[in-house]
């Protein structure tokens, strides 16, 4: 027995202040989700209104309070179909008169619940205020419901508490701008917590600003059950519960909070105030990267000028081990693999990372990635999330900081750690700068984008065939450059900005054999080094809010 629930998301096409016509097109396509099977019907940000608002006067007199006639609407279109409503509109305070992005839950009863928007975009500041509680966990016909708000997804905290807290799915509300929809950060989002997200994005243009559409259902893995593209209408799905349960009780057994303590802090002062306060700040502002894409065997030298290469997971001691006999044989290899990494770095004159087999304290094997520097010198990093290799590797003790280096701060992490969020985003909040990952994964990503409709530009409507790359988007949400290398026929590797959204692309992939190189910048003087060093959206989360539940045992 199966617990299976139909959902739905709508796309509308607002009339900015029109909120007789915009929650008539709601009953219409509400009415049509519902007598299509759907329990829960999710409909966009700001969907009563329309959501761009240059100042407060401008919108004050469209907001309620939510018990106001919009929400006593909503209760009639319930009441008359049965399903349950997810809805956008701006909402006044009865007491304070503040005004907030929120959405609200109605069901056949009324209002049954209400979530201000915790994380603003960048019209919202003139006019709403921050909320200032967490996303609630719902209980509906279709199962444990968490809601988030457009800008909220963009920050992995909002959907990894979510999934902590009990949720099945996640309903999006959202008027999503400047990236082609179905989002990668939703896919992302949906599989990095086996979380299903119902997005219900806005369609058309308000004040010249253009929405994504691409409304879609997507399940725990973070595969499209259904999508619009352009225009408004209808898309519905049905969602696994008890299989999404289980893949997420699988997903959150492998954390170690113990070790995302960083989540906790505030960024609040200029990087270069703090780099001054506690040392010298770095002599470079950028760094020549290389990534390579091979299997065993001695690898070429990097290509000249490089400063940090970055070579696939176990590769110098014999691929990847398949067993624990096999780690255990790799692992003898340890002391000839570290002199065969002293030699490239010596000979390329550059630091030279990738991963290997340690031997530990008695018969304990470690995932271990190790940078070598031209000079010889030695860091180390025990990787702590183990993924596949658990069948033979004990975890490290914890957490390495991030290395000081000429050019700014390194961090080291295994392939697998990019999975879960939060070893990348600690990293980050230690003012890491570039991350090196040596990795041997076989995810299902990068996912091709197959083009969109929707006006957005050439850049953004063109077909993507690196589509929703994990390190892509772990590089853009901490602001940190990424050089991930595998093997060919793997996930493919290369070397991400921090700034997943910005197109035409900064990166080079690594999806053939040899070297691919990139100059990453760490500090200003272009827009890529002032994002990776100010890390803008690293100040904006909501840390205050989120980190206590995510930093509690699991």
């Amino acid at each position: 027995m199966t617990r299976q629930v139909t959902v739905a998301a709508l796309q509308l096409v607002a009339r900015r202040g029109d909120k007789r016509a915009n929650l008539g097109a709601i009953e219409e396509l509400g009415a049509e989700a519902a007598a299509r099977g759907a329990a829960v019907v999710v409909a966009p940000e700001m969907a009563v209104t329309g959501y761009c608002w240059p100042d407060e006067d401008e919108v004050r007199d469209l907001a309620e309070p939510l018990d106001g006639p919009s929400v006593q609407r909503l209760t009639a279109l319930a009441r008359a179909t049965g399903a349950w409503f997810v809805v956008g509109l701006p909402e006044v305070d009865r007491d304070l008169g503040t005004l907030h992005n929120s959405c609200v839950l109605v069901g056949p009863d009324g209002l049954s619940g209400a979530y201000r928007k915790i994380h603003p975009f960048l019209a919202d500041p003139f006019w709403a205020v921050d909320g200032n509680e967490v996303p609630p966990v719902w209980t509906t016909p279709a199962g444990r419901v968490s809601p988030m708000i457009c800008a909220d997804l963009d920050y992995p905290e909002v959907a990894r508490y979510a999934a902590l807290a009990g949720a099945d799915w996640a309903a999006v509300p959202t008027a999503w701008v400047d990236e082609p929809g179905p989002s990668a950060s939703w896919r992302l989002r949906a599989w990095e917590n086996a979380l299903p997200v119902v997005a219900a994005d806005m369609a058309g243009a308000e004040l010249g600003v253009q929405f994504s559409g691409g409304s879609a259902v997507l399940d725990q893995t973070g595969q499209v059950l259904a999508s619009r593209d352009a225009g408004a209408g209808v898309v519905l799905a049905t969602l696994d519960l008890d299989a999404t349960a289980r893949a997420r009780a699988t997903v959150l057994a492998g954390r170690r909070p113990q070790e995302y303590r960083p989540l906790a802090l505030s960024k609040r002062w200029p990087r270069r105030s703090v780099d001054g306060l506690f040392g010298e700040p770095p002599a470079e502002d950028r760094v020549g990267v290389a990534v390579l894409s091979a299997a065993e065997g001695d690898p070429p030298l990097p290509p000249a000028g490089v400063g940090l290469a970055v070579l696939p997971a176990f590769l110098l001691c014999g691929g990847p081990p398949a067993d624990p006999s096999a780690a255990a044989g790799a692992a003898r290899a340890w002391p000839a693999a570290l002199d065969r990494l002293r030699g490239l770095a010596g000979q390329a004159r550059c630091e030279v990372v990738t991963s290997l087999v340690e031997p530990g304290a008695g018969e304990a094997l470690h995932h271990t990635v190790v940078a070598v520097s031209a000079d010889g010198g030695v860091a180390a990093h025990r990787a702590t999330h183990l993924g596949r290799h658990a069948a033979w590797a004990t975890p490290g003790p914890g957490p390495t900081r991030p290395l000081r280096r000429s050019w700014g701060r390194l961090g080291l992490l295994a392939g697998e750690e990019l999975e879960p969020p939060e070893p990348s985003r600690a990293l980050a909040l230690q003012e890491a700068d570039v991350l090196a990952v040596p990795a041997a994964v076989r995810w299902p990503w990068p996912v091709d984008f197959p083009g969109s409709d929707v006006p957005l530009g050439a850049a953004l409507q063109a077909p993507d065939p690196c589509f929703a790359h994990p390190a892509r988007l772990r590089a853009g949400d901490s602001h940190v450059w990424i050089a991930m290398a595998d093997a060919p026929g793997a996930t493919p590797g290369g070397v991400f900005a921090p700034d997943h959204v910005r197109v035409p692309r900064v990166e080079v992939l690594a999806d053939r054999p040899g070297w691919a190189a990139l100059t990453c910048t760490t500090r200003g003087p272009d827009e890529l080094g002032r994002v990776c060093e100010e890390k803008p959206q690293l100040v904006r989360r909501r840390a205050d809010l989120l980190a206590g539940r995510l930093l509690a045992p699991t």
